[in-house]
């Protein structure tokens, strides 16, 4: 148990530092339009958020699938 508090201590001041230190850093971002100086960390979270969101249906969908061929196994 504390090697997984020191763990995500340490993950959480990983990412509060590489924050902080791309803060100035901008860049320009191509989705069907150029979006110019749009800060690295935005794209970067913007990005994480997208791919939870992709992620959380598609998982969802396959555990009511497994579930329900259990069901079928089961009967």
């Amino acid at each position: 148990m504390p090697i997984k508090l020191i763990l995500v201590i340490a993950l959480a001041v990983f990412v509060s530092v590489f924050t902080g230190l791309n803060l100035e850093n901008k860049c320009t971002f191509w989705f069907f339009h150029n979006f110019k100086d749009l800060p690295v960390v935005a794209v970067i979270f913007g990005a994480f958020i997208l791919g939870v969101i992709v992620t959380l249906p598609v998982s969802l969908i396959s555990r009511g699938r497994k579930n329900r061929d259990k069901d079928m196994m089961k009967k």
